[in-house]
């Protein structure tokens, strides 16, 4: 008999001559790491992308574009690096106060808390007698009652969230080398136009690459994902070079 890729055959313990099948998936690890560095990826790139058009579009010379541009860069690395830790801890923070005010709350008023477990086991399809069954079994240690509440429901999961520092660095280095992308054309001492076009072309190609990585990388459609991404890098970058060109008459 065959066996699918997800799935994998073991020996039952119990009963040697028995085999069981047991699935495997293959689940998407590290799902907040990937999150941030997509987000730092893209947003360093378009803003950098779409600053630097806007720059052009003045008619400003390279030697300014590349001083603004690696502002631009350094700057907004810096920004995403404590946007990033402060948001960390403060889904830390807010996990603490949830997990201190359900712990109070099965101290001092335990039936209330039992009533609400109950309600959502019977809302999961058990019984009333099998649900009150169930929460009292739980009810007996308050440990596993806390984290049962957490989990179901407040959907918390101390497991998922993310180190605040490693976020930090994460976010912040993501849009550093999101950012270069653009800006790396006008290091290379070409002509005005050539740096433009370069960094333009580079920038879209990276920006489709990076979105086919994500609808790739979380099953979806990988080239809608793609062009998707590709049209916010156009628009953006065109809406600054017209204001930029508009900026340049005044």
């Amino acid at each position: 008999m065959g066996v699918s890729e997800d799935t994998k055959r073991m020996e039952n313990s119990g009963n040697p001559g028995r085999r069981t099948t047991q699935e495997v998936h293959k689940h998407i690890r590290g799902r907040g790491v990937i999150g941030n560095i997509a987000l730092g990826m893209t947003d360093g790139l378009v803003t950098n992308l779409a600053f630097l058009a806007g720059f052009a579009g003045a008619n400003y010379g390279v030697s300014v574009i590349r001083f603004a541009g690696l502002a631009a860069m350094l700057a907004g690395g810096v920004s995403m690096s404590f946007g990033g830790f402060l948001a960390a801890r403060s889904e830390r923070d807010l996990f603490r106060s949830d997990v201190k005010r359900e712990a109070h709350e099965i101290e001092y008023e335990p039936e209330e808390e039992k009533s609400e477990l109950k309600n959502f086991y019977i809302e999961k399809g058990l019984t009333d007698k099998e649900a009150t069954l169930v929460v009292e079994r739980i009810a007996q240690d308050k440990t596993v009652w806390l984290q049962d509440i957490l989990t179901h429901e407040l959907h918390l999961d101390e497991k998922k969230l993310e180190n605040p520092v490693k976020i930090a660095l994460v976010t912040g280095l993501s849009f550093v080398i999101g950012a270069f992308v653009p800006l790396s054309a006008y290091l290379l001492n070409l002509s005005r136009t050539l740096s433009i076009e370069l960094s333009i072309v580079s920038s879209l190609i990276f920006l489709f690459v990076a979105g086919w990585w994500k609808g790739h990388l979380i099953k979806g459609k990988a080239w809608k994902s793609g062009f998707e991404m590709l049209g916010v890098g156009i628009a953006a970058s065109a809406l600054l070079y017209l204001i930029g060109t508009l900026l340049g008459f005044v």
